[in-house]
């Protein structure tokens, strides 16, 4: 899909009531839809420190039914707004903001919705018409792709970059497997890689094979028609440098038998229990919110450094459905939650 870039205005007149996607209790949304509901709600109040963004898109992910469960803790109260991330116009700042200004189109995210030094009870999630995010958490959005479609963006790219870059530390010539690599880090991890030179294993379905070579992949496996650590040991018989797994359960097990004794794992899921003789296997990652990052892939996305690939935009009324589909990991790219 077409990412065309464009600008959004806002009306001075702030809302004193909004919209949003929220639970009462702790429940799990795969299981019972009716945990999430559509609800009036005050409009977060502006402190000192704080951003107020009337929201155009959000980001959707396996994180927010973790936030749901109770699991992946924001340390609210309820009703606590689903949704950690986002994009929109800058509506109100506080007094001591530095570096974002009203009118600013900008991407955040934010997590946990409380933090050191925080004095504020109103930060909220990105699932409703307006959210209120730490300054330090925001940065300009990228100009060249729709503010809407940014809002997709935030933790899949920083998880992408923060794994690719800082933690696998991916140099020229590595050999780099990526499972769900069409999915929303996937897509993203594979052109960062590529761009640093490594070889890029791309594991995903066979419609998706020419998508991600494009991308930058160089070699791709079909999960659902061959056993990928055989395929991988038969391209590479010592096993791949390193790896960056997002498909949880037995997968990240095969994932490290597919990488060499002395090599270097992330697994997302924090699935594996396997080890490596003589490498390391990452199983405790959680994205963190990085202003810094965020502004340095909005660079890269303005220089065309990287491509957002974006499944759809699902409309408001519809973000149970839109986890759903998420939740089911046929998603292409992402699903961005396109808020009125």
């Amino acid at each position: 899909m077409g990412t065309t870039s464009t600008s959004r205005t806002e009306s001075t007149t702030l809302q004193k009531q909004m919209a949003g996607w929220a639970i009462e209790r702790f429940g799990d949304l795969r299981r019972d839809r009716a945990l999430l509901s559509l609800e009036k709600l005050p409009v977060p109040k502006v402190e000192k420190h704080d951003v107020l963004i009337r929201m155009y898109g959000a980001e959707i992910g396996d994180w927010d039914a973790l936030v749901a469960s109770g699991e992946w803790s924001v340390e609210r109260s309820f009703p606590i707004v689903l949704g950690l991330a986002g994009s929109g116009t800058v509506v109100a700042v506080g007094k001591d903001v530095v570096g974002i200004e009203k009118s600013d189109l900008v991407w955040t995210y934010s997590h946990p919705l409380s933090h050191r030094g925080c004095r504020s009870h109103h930060h909220n999630g990105s699932w409703a018409e307006y959210m209120l995010v730490p300054f330090r958490r925001v940065a300009l959005a990228p100009t060249s792709i729709d503010l809407t479609y940014v809002g997709g963006a935030p933790i899949v790219g920083l998880t992408a970059h923060e794994t690719i870059v800082d933690i696998l530390q991916v140099e020229r010539h590595d050999v780099v497997l990526i499972t769900a690599a069409a999915g929303g880090v996937g897509h993203l991890a594979v052109q960062l890689a590529a761009r640093r030179g490594a070889h890029v294993v791309a594991i995903a379905r066979k419609q998706n094979h020419e998508f991600l070579r494009d991308l930058g992949a160089e070699m791709l496996i079909d999960y659902a028609e061959e056993d990928f650590v055989h395929a991988t040991r038969k391209l590479f018989p010592e096993g791949v440098d390193k790896a960056l797994n997002g498909v949880e359960g037995a997968t990240a097990n095969k994932v490290v038998q597919a990488v060499r004794p002395r090599g270097h794992v992330v697994d997302l899921t924090g699935s594996a229990t396997r080890v490596l003789p003589a490498g390391r296997v990452d199983t405790d990652y959680v994205v963190r919110p990085n202003r810094v990052r965020l502004a340095t892939l909005a660079q890269m996305f303005d220089r065309k450094e990287l491509k957002l690939e974006v499944a759809h935009k699902v409309a408001f009324k519809h973000a149970p459905r839109a986890l759903a589909d998420v939740l089911a990991k046929q998603v292409r790219g992402v699903l961005v939650l396109e808020i009125p």
